[in-house]
């Protein structure tokens, strides 16, 4: 429906179309409606200004923005050729049972434009290839073991670098998507034991937020023995890592990359090997970045740098 709407809406193949938002079920249809129909995609952080997502719509390109209606008194001067509400707005010109134009898919097209954080200068954007989404997802699934009985719980803002694929991925195998709006440790714990989630993604204020509601839980911690979480962003405290495997009784995985490299490149994930160690030692091996994953090579050039290559990047 969203391919037919942008047809109808005169955009060409390769035209892109933005998106500002919380997470929510229509971004997952953004991210497909988009590339997978060959227009690109440029997910974009609901936390930034009216200056910077104005940056970043015309340094992109985009014809159209989407916009989370939560949003509009503050982005509501962002001047683009369509800007369309999120909701009733935006459902009126996607109609159901027309269908899209034919695209003849390209794995060297770009999908999506991601933007970095721009902690140094002006966000970069960063184009990702239909090739860079399809080996990351399928590499960073096989590694985490994603499968059709899985439940995935987006805690991690599916602007950041296209929720690091595992929306790709988790589709890709049939899994089923439980969207959060917010961080939130109760609600967090409420959504798995209501729907059965055995894999979530985010960084190190998810697990405090967690560790914290399931302080106050009255009953079983929800996904015990079930649920693993992985974590990037920054290196947890190893007793953080304890506490996740021992008193949550969830599996622990650690991961590191770059909005740059598409982004996994490298991942931790107890090993058979470690079974035998005790929960500090265990937390200790996985507090590290890990080893690269399948299909990535890393060295450290002699000024100190770190150098990658990979089949996604």
């Amino acid at each position: 429906a969203m391919a037919a709407g942008l047809d109808a809406m005169g955009l060409d193949m390769g035209a892109r179309v933005a998106m500002v938002s919380h997470n929510a079920a229509r971004m997952l249809v953004f991210l497909f409606g988009t590339s997978a129909f060959g227009r690109v995609g440029v997910p974009i952080n609901f936390r930034l200004n009216a200056e910077e997502v104005q940056y970043i719509v015309d340094h992109s390109g985009a014809e159209v923005l989407l916009m989370d209606p939560e949003l509009e008194a503050d982005l509501g001067d962002v001047k683009v050729k369509h800007r369309l509400l999120n909701g009733e707005e935006s459902d009126s010109l996607f109609p159901e049972g027309v269908e899209p134009r034919p695209w003849i898919p390209d794995e060297s097209s770009t999908a999506t434009i991601n933007y970095t954080s721009g902690t140094t200068a002006r966000p970069k954007g960063v184009e990702m290839t239909h090739r860079n989404l399809w080996l990351n997802a399928a590499v960073f699934g096989w590694q985490t073991g994603v499968n059709d009985r899985d439940v995935y719980l987006h805690t991690l803002p599916m602007f950041h670098c296209n929720g690091w694929g595992m929306p790709y991925a988790v589709t890709a195998m049939g899994g089923k998507h439980i969207v959060i709006r917010k961080v939130d440790g109760p609600e967090i714990l409420r959504r798995i034991q209501q729907h059965g989630v055995t894999l979530l993604c985010g960084a190190p204020a998810v697990i405090s937020a967690v560790l914290d509601a399931a302080a106050d839980w009255d009953g079983p911690i929800p996904g015990t023995g079930t649920m693993r979480i992985v974590v990037a962003g920054a290196p947890p405290p190893t007793q953080t890592i304890e506490r996740v495997e021992t008193e949550l009784g969830w599996e622990f995985i650690q991961i590191y990359g770059l909005t740059e490299t598409a982004p996994l490149l490298t991942m931790n994930r107890s090993r058979a090997e470690w079974d035998d160690d005790t929960p500090a030692e265990r937390a200790a091996r996985l507090s590290r970045a890990g080893a690269p994953a399948l299909g990535v090579t890393m060295s450290t050039s002699a000024d100190g740098e770190l150098l990658a290559r990979t089949n996604h990047v």
